[in-house]
């Protein structure tokens, strides 16, 4: 898998040179001091504070030495805690630099007696590379890189024991980082000793073959005495795979390439032979794309979370409607054709999951900060199938998941009092319906089952809504969508009739719950005898609750059209002159009834 990303990624580093990576690395937050060598001592050139943004993930880049800091801070970093040149507080790699969290050195954690046994090391590294294979590696690199200027690093030493405390400032815990301004290929030189020497995983698993080391990456591999279940059992040899150092060095480039993507928030990279496109959430492929596709992660190092092969990915889409079902006259969508999937995630992303779902494909369950149960729940449901379809174009089971998830986020949107944000989730779900299943169009489904009920409700009286015949029989209703729209008009009209300065919507979740036709007829029955003593006497109410009462549904219960009708303009209230069948709006359908 690696193998096969990093061919490509090697291509275009080998063409790019090591700007590739240097020119999108990100230094860390801090204050960046730069000290110039001069005559028999030091001056400071320049101090620079590096701050991300936090929304756009940029930084300011236009201080002169920007470029320096940015290339000495990539190669200066150590590669882990575990691997620093002596205290795991001092965060940099050779002598030229000193890397530590300003906090640290309020509190004691860095002395002079830390900063002493840091820059020992330097003056006699053998010392710290004891093992045999540590010690060829070191001595392979410094024969090529030639030995360090001992009386360069006293020099250095001694001003940091002089100047570092008196510099910083802040007790924070960004850093405070000390670059001694030499030739970039200095830089490289000494960082080198020090990467080519730690970059494996361990050095218990280097073996020399024909005078060349190879040994164990480090990269997504954690093999040691804990996890023998890692190990390659069926081989002579037990370990995974090993790597030459040029192989490993390169493997060590392509995830500084991927953190430095991860760091400005592209966390899903395609790869072929073409090049590499790493994009953010809100993003999406080129059209046509074919090849492999990352997904990463930023903890203490890179992490893949997930890899797979990606056939003819389409971003334009067949056009997809978003239908205003339920007529709202104020709406915060734009009902509009949609031609392409990006647009159509992040409609669904902030209609259905209020945003939240972009940002927690991958998130553990227990870090996900959402108080709304519904929507936590089907978000676990529906990320992993939902990001198969916005990122690999694989829709399998897409519609299924779909249909099962809308009707419960609406649901809980309604439980939560949340009306408008239940019509709109609403109109996209059977938008989506229509969209993957071509159902009956759901605005002239709604449209016919309205205008039959209100004939209904209406009979025995006048053009004003008035009485006139009270002894004219009650119609009957036709059809299980007309009665179960009926359902949901008869369950919003007790609703409204609630005194409550809040009205409680989960008072109809038994009745959208409900698994049979004689439970949604007791619920109803609940409902009336709680409010009956606010019903005033109405044709109207008196129509539409005798035929429910009367029907009997011959199919399974239609929770879609129950809700359909709960959230569509009651019927009961609309105003007698309205006889061009317009809607009341959705704000007065709030302020309807009851109250």
């Amino acid at each position: 898998m690696l193998k096969d990303v990093i061919k490509t990624f090697e291509k275009v580093y080998k063409k790019r040179g090591e700007e590739y990576i240097t020119d999108a690395h990100i230094p860390a937050d801090g204050d960046y001091v730069i000290v110039l060598p001069k005559d028999d001592g030091f001056e400071i050139l320049d101090t620079i504070n590096i701050k991300q943004d936090k929304k756009t993930r940029e930084i300011d880049r236009t201080n002169p030495h920007f470029d320096f800091i940015q290339q000495a801070d990539y190669m200066s970093r150590y590669l882990e805690s575990n691997k620093a040149i002596k205290d795991k507080n001092i965060h940099s790699n050779n002598y030229l630099t000193f890397f530590v969290k300003k906090e640290n050195l309020h509190n004691g954690k860095i002395n002079d007696r830390v900063i002493s046994e840091y820059y020992e090391v330097f003056k006699n590294p053998l010392g710290k590379y004891s093992k045999r294979e540590q010690r060829e590696a070191y001595e392979k690199i410094e024969a090529k890189n030639g030995k360090s200027d001992i009386a360069e690093i006293e020099k250095i030493e001694e001003w940091i024991k002089s100047n570092i405390y008196a510099i910083s400032e802040g007790n924070d815990k960004s850093y405070l980082k000390i670059f001694f301004k030499y030739d970039i290929d200095k830089y490289k030189k000494e960082s080198e000793k020090y990467i080519l020497t730690n970059i494996y995983n361990s050095s218990d698993y280097n073996i020399v073959i024909k005078n060349e080391i190879f040994g164990l990456p480090n990269d997504n591999m954690g093999l040691n005495a804990k996890k023998p279940y890692l190990e390659n059992k069926s081989r002579k040899s037990k370990t995974p795979y090993l790597l030459s150092q040029d192989e490993v060095l390169l493997q060590k480039k392509f995830f500084d390439f991927l953190m430095n993507q991860v760091t400005t928030g592209k966390t899903n990279v395609y790869i072929n032979d073409e090049g590499i496109n790493a994009i953010d959430n809100d993003g999406s492929s080129e059209n046509n794309f074919s090849g492999y596709f990352l997904r990463i992660k930023k903890g203490m190092e890179v992490e893949i979370l997930d890899f797979d092969t990606v056939v003819l990915y389409k971003d334009e889409i067949e056009p997809f409607n978003l239908v205003n079902v339920m007529e709202l006259e104020k709406s915060r969508l734009e009902y509009r054709t949609i031609y392409k999937l990006e647009n159509l995630k992040n409609l669904i992303n902030e209609v259905f999951f209020s945003k939240f779902l972009t940002s927690n494909y991958f998130t553990e369950p227990k870090d996900i900060r959402i108080n709304d149960s519904a929507l936590k729940r089907n978000l676990l449901l529906a990320r992993t199938t939902l990001f198969n379809w916005f990122f690999k174009n694989v829709d399998c089971n897409v519609p299924k998941i779909l249909d099962h998830i809308s009707l419960d986020l609406i649901k809980g949107s309604i439980d939560n009092g949340f009306l408008l944000k239940a019509r709109e989730q609403f109109n996209l779900a059977f938008s989506l319906k229509y969209y993957f299943k071509g159902c009956k169009d759901m605005p002239d489904i709604l449209k016919d089952l309205k205008n039959k009920l209100k004939v209904k409700i209406n009979y025995g009286n006048n053009e004003n809504g008035k009485i006139k015949n009270k002894e004219i029989e009650t119609a009957s209703i036709e059809s299980d969508e007309e009665y179960y729209f009926a359902v949901g008009q008869l369950s919003s009209y007790f609703i409204s009739l609630s005194k409550s300065k809040i009205r409680p919507h989960s008072l109809a979740n038994p009745i959208f719950n409900a698994k049979s036709d004689e439970r949604i007829k007791e619920e109803l029955k609940k409902l009336y005898k709680k409010y009956n003593y606010t019903i005033l006497d109405g044709r109207r109410f008196n129509n539409m609750y005798a035929m429910v009462s009367s029907y009997v549904p011959e199919e399974k219960i239609m929770d879609d059209l129950i809700i359909a009708g709960y959230l569509h303009s009651n019927l009961i209230y609309k105003k007698s002159d309205d006889s061009d069948d317009t809607n009341t709006s959705v704000e007065n359908i709030e302020n309807e009834g009851g109250n």
